[in-house]
């Protein structure tokens, strides 16, 4: 009997410890020793196991049992239920049942747990009734399973009329009423009711209490989650590591990372959820950088990533395309439990996505044992970016051969993956009870733009009874996109006439449609309601700039760029851009003098526009001294635009030699551009021979080329040699006639097209 108190108190001992290792050694010695005929000893090993997480030695060690009683089913029950395996819970009901053993509340509510985890409300109902019947209808345990369970699966009626039989005070079933009016959606229910319980019996909030009222409150009004917050620092409960957690998911989710720094710096102890909540929150809000500092802060604190964490950090590193600490974290993974970890191995195919390696992708999700739909849409999406559109398809129809469930995802991923296969995949859409879904129709409408079918986008837009503003926007950004600048600012003028309201995306879409227009009449109209809807941001302040830089407008671009506190490297740009196309070659050079001074970096982009700036003016030796900096200072490496720039410098000056030499000292093979641009340059210069040479390139790229045949004939015909222009124009016969040039003109109110020879 000593032995056997001896055993059981070290098993208790390692339960309170969550010490596995002590645990097995025990039950190493109680196989050596023979003690395992006792029944409870058992049941206090399974009990280790179940609470230390280790599903499988729990099952191993239940079915190893000579003997098992009601404890020992409802503690794996529990265990399954909570550990992700609902379906052995369900089973071992089936067990209990056959075996005629009165159920207790504990098996009920593993029962009622796997119903939810399952989505089984039917089953669920059953099990209710069942406990109705077994007389446990009033056990707080048992009500407070079936009111998460009633809620999460959508009857949120059914839970709130259990929640009205139960105890008034008892805080388990306030706390679980709660959480399921958040987890239903019914974000206000739940903060009435919990003021309800504050003010009728005196409630003492618990850290789970506000835990369920934090998350409701990250979506409500930001001035909700901040008195909540006060209470939780009157209650002195602001150190506890579960109520931190919340608050920084809440913060989060409110962008505001000053607070969830302030916050994580007040918690006392730390654990893996609360440095989860931390990166989450970083990532959210773009911080990627700081997120992956916490991760190793984590780490050197001893702490164990779980699953939660490698997808965070993998996701920082997709947003920083960081593809080697992306492999580091891969390896990592390789080495680790999760290694076929469904979400992990997902998170993995997004990073790798992001990063530009769609190859690593592929080999990732062939590697995987088991997929889910999250997993394929992934892929999906990735193909459809890298231009994949057969792998996209040939990736769906995987989808249905495997009898993996399809969603709403899976057929935007899709649209926006199978160029001109739109309609295919729309007939899927209908066959699988999405086609009316306003996102997928959206969708449709941007896939069908892209691939060039602005006018089947009109019809079927026409067809669209429910219409938002991102179905507008799209229609207006496609139309925009298409050329069809006019028709953009009329399907603009017909949303504003409807009960939508635009946002900063559809002002951005519909100034950009402006920008080509003959002025900027129109563009100030849309500016005055930007002003008066109060929707000037980032991306309308750019779209701003952009169109008046486009319509010349350059005062009031200038204007409008000196008005904005926050400049990012596209507003440069912008402005940059717009001297640059109208000649105005010194105020470019000005500008990223001010952008130096203001220590903003520029980009490719930048260059860019500053070396066609140069070209257009003239100025050589300042184009030379920035294609230097460019690389010296700012370590950018040039690209086939920097190198056309510059030889479109030269080739203007009239150094075609200049113009030449840097050719051919080019890192990689120029492209048709550069021997274009060289072609024009000798045209100008009269240089025959290099104009030969720049020709035979071009047509060896593009083949018979007319604006090159022409442009050659025309040489040839100015130095008297008319037999060779004969003989080039013959290579193209009928086709040498040169395109129309046009401009813009004001008739009216619409603006027209004035067509001219140029």
């Amino acid at each position: 009997m000593s032995c056997y108190s001896s055993i059981a108190s070290g098993i208790k001992a390692a339960i309170a410890q969550n010490c596995v290792p002590v645990g097995k050694s025990i039950h190493a010695y109680m196989i050596k020793i023979g003690s395992l005929q006792e029944t409870t000893l058992w049941n206090h090993l399974l009990n280790l196991y179940a609470k230390a997480r280790c599903l499988d030695d729990a099952r191993a060690l239940f079915d190893e049992m000579p003997e098992r009683n009601l404890v020992s089913y409802s503690t794996l029950m529990s265990a399954s239920s909570g550990l992700g395996d609902p379906m052995c819970a369900l089973r071992l009901l089936s067990h209990l049942r056959k075996a005629e053993i009165e159920l207790n509340q504990f098996v009920f509510s593993a029962s009622i747990v796997a119903c939810r985890k399952l989505r089984k409300l039917r089953l669920g109902e059953q099990t209710h009734a069942q406990v109705m019947v077994s007389g446990w209808g009033s056990d707080s345990f048992v009500n407070a399973a079936l009111i998460n369970m009633y809620s999460k699966l959508g009857d949120l009626a059914s839970a709130v009329s259990l929640f009205g039989l139960s105890p008034v005070e008892d805080p388990v079933m306030f706390n679980t009423m709660v959480s399921g009016y958040v987890s239903f959606g019914a974000h206000e229910e739940a903060l009435r009711l919990f003021q309800q319980a504050r003010r009728s019996f005196n409630l003492h909030p618990t850290e789970f209490s506000f835990g369920s009222m934090i998350k409701a409150c990250s979506e409500l009004e930001r001035r909700i989650g901040e008195q909540l917050h006060g209470l939780i620092l009157k209650m002195r409960l602001d150190s506890n590591c579960f109520v931190g957690t919340s608050l920084i998911d809440m913060y989060g989710r409110f962008g505001d990372t000053q607070s969830l720094e302030m916050v994580f710096q007040s918690v006392q102890t730390f654990d893996v959820a609360l440095y989860n909540a931390m990166i989450g929150g970083l990532i959210r809000n773009g911080l990627d950088t700081f997120a992956l500092d916490y991760f190793h802060e984590m780490r050197s604190k001893g702490f164990i990533s779980n699953d939660c964490t490698l997808s965070g950090v993998l996701k920082a590193c997709g947003g920083l395309k960081s593809l080697d600490l992306g492999r580091a974290i891969h390896g990592f993974v390789e080495k680790s439990s999760f290694r076929q970890d469904v979400v992990v191995n997902t998170a993995l195919i997004d990073m790798y996505i992001k990063c530009g390696s769609i190859k690593e992708s592929c080999q990732v999700f062939g590697c995987m044992h088991k997929r889910n739909t999250v997993s394929y849409n992934s892929l999906i999406s990735g193909h459809g970016q890298d231009g994949n559109y057969r792998e996209a398809l040939a990736l769906f129809n995987d989808m249905n051969c495997k009898h993996i469930d399809v969603d709403l995802a899976t057929f935007v991923a899709l649209l926006s993956s199978c160029c001109g296969c739109e309609w295919v995949v729309y007939v899927h859409a209908i066959k699988h009870g999405f086609a009316s879904d306003l996102m997928v129709r959206t969708t449709l409408l941007d896939g069908l733009f892209k691939d060039g079918a602005a006018d089947q986008a009109l019809e079927f837009f026409d067809t669209m009874r429910e219409r938002n503003v991102i179905s507008w926007t799209t229609m207006i950004s496609g139309l925009t996109l298409s050329g069809h600048y006019s028709d953009a600012m009329k399907f603009f003028k017909t949303m504003i006439s409807t009960e939508v309201s635009p946002n900063s995306f559809t002002y951005s879409s519909v100034l950009k449609a402006c920008g080509h227009l003959a002025g900027p009449e129109e563009g100030k109209h849309i500016h005055a309601c930007v002003i008066k809807h109060g929707v000037m941001d980032d991306y309308t302040s750019s779209a701003l700039l952009d169109m008046y830089a486009r319509c010349a407008a350059l005062e009031e671009s200038r204007r409008l760029f000196d008005e904005l506190t926050n400049k990012d490297i596209v507003v440069w740009n912008t402005m940059i851009t717009g001297y640059a196309q109208h000649g105005y070659g010194h105020e470019a050079l000005e500008m990223y003098a001010l952008l130096e001074k203001e220590n903003v970096h520029p980009n490719h982009v930048t260059f860019v526009s500053l070396l066609s700036a140069c070209s257009h003016r003239g100025l050589v030796e300042d184009g030379i001294q920035l294609f230097d900096l460019m690389v010296s200072k700012h370590g950018i490496v040039p690209s086939m635009e920097h190198y056309a720039c510059m030889v479109d410098l030269f080739g203007r000056s009239g150094m075609l030699d200049r113009a030449e030499q840097l050719i051919n000292g080019m890192p990689f093979e120029a492209d048709v551009s550069i021997w274009a641009t060289l072609l024009s340059a000798c045209k100008l210069h009269g240089n025959l021979d290099l104009a030969e040479l720049a020709r035979d390139q071009v047509m060896k790229m593009q083949g018979e080329d007319v604006p090159t045949v022409v442009l050659m004939s025309n040489m040839y015909c100015e130095v008297g040699r008319q037999h060779d222009a004969e003989n080039l124009r013959k290579i193209t016969g009928s086709q040498t006639r040169k395109e129309p040039g046009f401009s813009w003109v004001h008739a009216a109110e619409e603006p027209l097209f004035s067509y001219g020879a140029t």
